[in-house]
């Protein structure tokens, strides 16, 4: 007897063959199926048609905003240039976030008088006796339990003993008066030093970015934690206080935006005391940073000092001179931090920063949206670029070429300038980023000219350099052939052109030009790919 098979019934379907009805099926239950069927269907297209929209969404998304990628090792300016962006096409958010890079600012310069004292103590070893010291007026250091010592809560400035170094330049580094000083100038700076943890703990936590080394860092939205409550109230402006609510719901919502962002587990309670908390500690460490300014100062100016810096045994990052030589308007209790300030003031970021910028064509001006991602420059951070590359419509890397003198906190061994060019080598031969506009910005160029002109030769750190001139135009121009080079010789696309630019992304004015050309340069690009030119 022959065997029935799927073809045989007239089907060459088999899972309609398995899925065909029963043979004894009654009416009622051929009534129940087809309604199962026409169900299960119309969700199918329901779903489908979900699936065809969000391709869609995402093309037009994809056609009407621009993903910029900053990309480059630590420290190379990436956030400084996201800060002049939002200086340019977002002012007013970064006049909401001004207060809160209050305590970034005093980190910096807690930080840079650490370093200055740290180098002092092993450069000059000193064994002045406590009893040889020159006479300190009584200031406690902060209390375990306390944000700050309580003898210096309300203490004017004109209340403050004056110092009792008040020639701070001694002719030799070997006179028991200038070891003395050193060793007074420590102990009278001892409350300013505890500020540090205090503060880093109010704005962030600690991560190890070297043996032994570690550095204070913040994850995205920090910023807004610490002034919208009191920003709502301030807003008499129904329109102010309705731009408020709607960057909240941005960032409760996890939308991008360079502004606010608020933690939606904390209850408004918690949240006002949290701000209120470190309001009140901003207003203390103002008080004691106003109360040692003159210690700082003579630190700042002393002999000693000046001699490390000449002989090049102690380096302090821009950021640092740039606080202590402003150190005036600092330390005073009515402080608030200017643009160039923010612009200065350096903090880790853990993590991918984004955000949102409508920015004007130019032309007719017409608003694109940009979407502007910022990453972590270290090591370890950089697998979490790969994410943002398939939909990314331009790079800008960032290489501080000043920084052929100096090497990776990561590895002691490897130059900065070289892992730059490593690092700008993957980027260009990466085919996920192929169609990506390439935008290089050789950055620091204003700490260059400065190393040049101490005389710092580059030869003794890269060898490659030879006998070409020491000087800024030979210098920037062998780096500027190197990272081309680069390009040419690993470019996916050998069609994609190169932007150079070489920038101190800290000078605004002449930022703020580089990125106008930059954004009519990514545009024409964006609207050809667009199929709009």
């Amino acid at each position: 007897m022959a065997t029935a098979s799927i073809t045989s019934i007239g089907s060459d379907d088999p899972l309609q063959y398995l899925l065909r009805p029963p043979r004894n099926e009654s009416p009622a239950d051929r009534s129940i199926r087809l309604r199962k069927e026409a169900e299960a269907k119309r969700r199918s297209d329901q779903i489908d048609e979900e699936i065809k929209a969000a391709r869609e969404n995402h093309k037009k998304k994809k056609t009407s905003e621009i993903r910029l990628l900053l990309l480059g090792q630590s420290s190379s300016g990436k956030s400084t240039l996201q800060k002049q962006f939002q200086l340019l096409y977002a002012p007013s958010t970064l006049d909401l976030e001004r207060t809160s890079w209050q305590p970034v600012v005093y980190i910096n310069l807690v930080k840079s008088i650490r370093t200055i004292l740290e180098a002092l103590e092993f450069e000059y070893d000193n064994d002045t006796d406590a009893e040889d010291l020159l006479p300190i007026p009584p200031i406690s250091p902060p209390s375990p339990t306390q944000n700050l010592p309580s003898s210096s809560k309300g203490k004017a400035k004109d209340d403050t003993p004056p110092s009792p170094i008040s020639n701070p330049s001694t002719p030799a580094p070997d006179s028991p008066a200038w070891s003395q000083q050193l060793a007074t100038l420590r102990l009278r700076l001892l409350p300013v030093l505890s500020m540090e943890e205090i503060l880093a703990r109010k704005i962030g936590r600690g991560v190890q970015v070297a043996p032994g080394k570690e550095e204070v860092f913040v994850r995205n939205g920090w910023q807004g934690v610490r002034h919208l409550l009191k920003q709502k109230e301030r807003a008499a402006n129904p329109a102010d206080a309705a731009l408020l609510r709607d960057l909240e719901q941005r960032a409760r919502t996890n939308s991008s935006t360079s502004a606010l962002v608020t933690p939606t587990s904390t209850t408004t309670s918690e949240y006002q005391y949290h701000v209120e908390e470190r309001d009140e500690m901003i207003k203390q460490v103002a008080k004691l940073l106003a109360a040692s300014k003159e210690d700082v100062e003579n630190l700042w100016k002393h002999q000693s000092v000046k001699t490390l810096i000449k002989k090049r045994r102690l380096r302090l990052e821009e950021s640092s001179l740039f606080f202590l030589d402003n150190l005036d308007r600092i330390a005073r209790t009515d402080y608030s931090p200017s643009d160039d300030d923010i612009l200065r003031a350096r903090i880790r970021t853990m993590g991918v920063s984004e955000h949102l910028f409508e920015v004007p064509t130019g032309t007719n001006q017409k608003v694109i949206n940009w979407r502007l991602y910022d990453v972590g420059g270290a090591r370890g951070q950089r697998p979490s670029w790969v994410p943002y590359f398939e939909d990314a419509n331009a790079i800008i890397f960032l290489a501080p070429i000043s920084a052929f003198d100096q090497y990776l906190e990561e590895d002691g061994k490897t130059n900065r300038v070289d892992d730059s060019l490593q690092l700008f080598t993957l980027i260009c031969s990466n085919p996920l980023l192929k169609n990506v506009h390439l935008v290089l910005f050789l950055n620091k160029t204003d700490v260059l000219k400065k190393k040049l002109a101490m005389g710092i030769k580059v030869k003794k750190y890269i060898t490659s350099y030879g006998d070409r001139p020491n000087e800024y135009g030979a210098v920037s121009a062998y780096f500027v052939a190197h990272f081309k080079q680069v390009h040419r010789k690993n470019n996916v696309d050998a069609k994609r052109e190169l932007y150079t630019h070489l920038t101190s992304v800290v000078d605004t004015k002449t930022t703020r030009n580089i990125i106008m050309n930059v954004r009519d340069a990514i545009f024409r690009v964006h609207l050809k790919e667009s199929s709009m030119l």
